[in-house]
């Protein structure tokens, strides 16, 4: 049995590339500098896991400077000595040490750590993460969704015209800034995207229950795919009266943490996608739990993300392969954020709108430790 001997905490600056914007805020403006957090843990045998989330004021209450002192003083003080292969036990004791309000406590502080352990548990087993999670090793390639950041209709054209000459397929695009402007810019995406393209819309919690209905109707005749997180998260009985409205395809985001939030949705009959977002969910453990309830519902999964770094959308894409997910990944981190200094391979399993996941044991990739030392962060 190998136990849990150290906890290490890395907040890490690095560079927006480009200004991404949402109806709830901002993800950063070109070359402002964004946190990303890392975690080592190593186990008593030497044995190293990475994990990795980005607390943002703007889509969760955890900021980076909450995350970090979770981890440092809660967290790491209560994971210590644990068994590795335990992650049910690991969820209990981060549980108890960050207990839950009407859904879980700091997941994302949690799912550093629970990244980081998976990273290690399949190391230690010499498989890679896909397959230490019952998937098959040959599954490899996902298709990455482009998020179109432009919110008038030309510029979001030129940008998908863009994505298109990258090799992307599939794009997702933000609504919620105006009715009329989301329309216009729904209506020009399709009118552009190639066949068998998936065109995703998330709202991010912007409509009130009228402009939502407004807008989803006509998503709908203009043939968007999904429309996710539509109105504001604690508003459950306007969502029902949505579904009433509209029959787009309906997904939840910031309304849906743990395996019991779904759970309620999917009882309701309020969802018709699952959308995986492992560090919102806590981690790799519970959005687990949240895949079988929507496979015992019969409904299809996406995979998204909060603008990660490639550590956790390679955590991700691993997941998603386990279950052969067909849709597109929605992991735009490589868009906006400059991670040259931290995977100086990066271009190798990623491009052409697509990820390549290798068959190096654990989640396939390590950040760069000098890196991670330049430019560590006092926070």
């Amino acid at each position: 049995m190998s136990r849990i001997e150290s906890v290490e905490v890395f907040p890490v600056g690095v560079r927006v590339k480009s200004t991404f914007t949402f109806a709830s805020g901002s993800a950063g403006g070109a070359g402002d500098e964004v946190i990303l957090i890392y975690v080592k843990i190593r186990d008593d045998d030497g044995v190293v896991g990475w994990g990795e989330c980005r607390p943002m004021r703007q889509w969760s209450y955890e900021t980076p400077e909450s995350a970090v002192s979770t981890i440092r003083r809660h967290l790491a003080p209560a994971i210590i000595g644990h068994d590795v292969s335990d992650r049910a036990g690991l969820h209990a004791r981060m549980n108890a040490a960050i207990g839950r309000g009407t859904s879980t406590g700091q997941p994302i502080a949690k799912s550093a750590i629970d990244i980081a352990i998976h990273d290690l548990v399949a190391k230690r087993a010499g498989l890679p993460l896909r397959e230490f999670l019952g998937g098959a090793r040959e599954r490899r390639d996902l298709s990455i969704s482009f998020t179109i950041t432009g919110h008038d209709a030309e510029e979001a054209r030129q940008q998908m015209l863009a994505g298109q000459a990258d090799g992307y397929r599939h794009f997702n695009f933000k609504a919620a800034v105006q009715p009329e402007t989301d329309i216009a810019v729904a209506k020009a995406l399709k009118q552009t995207i190639a066949s068998g393209g998936f065109l995703w819309s998330d709202a991010n919690q912007g409509f009130n229950i009228t402009g939502a209905k407004y807008v989803a109707r006509a998503f709908e005749e203009i043939g968007v795919d999904i429309l996710e997180q539509p109105l504001p998260a604690d508003q459950f009985t306007a969502m029902r009266e949505l579904r009433r409205a509209t029959r787009i395809p309906l997904a939840v985001d910031e309304a849906s943490v743990s395996p019991g939030d779904f759970l309620n949705h999917v009882a309701a009959g309020l969802v018709d996608y699952l959308i995986i977002k492992v560090t919102r969910s806590g981690g790799v453990w519970p959005s687990l739990q949240q895949i079988a309830v929507a496979q015992a519902a019969g409904l299809p999964m996406l995979v998204s993300g909060l603008t990660d770094g490639l550590l956790t959308k390679m955590a991700a894409c691993q997941l998603a392969s386990v279950f052969g997910l067909d849709g597109p990944v929605a992991l735009n981190g490589t868009q906006f954020i400059d991670e040259a200094g931290l995977y100086p391979a990066k271009s190798g399993i990623e491009r052409g709108g697509m990820i390549r996941l290798n068959d190096i044991p654990g989640i396939g990739v390590e950040p760069d430790q000098d890196y991670l030392k330049q430019h560590a962060r006092d926070i």
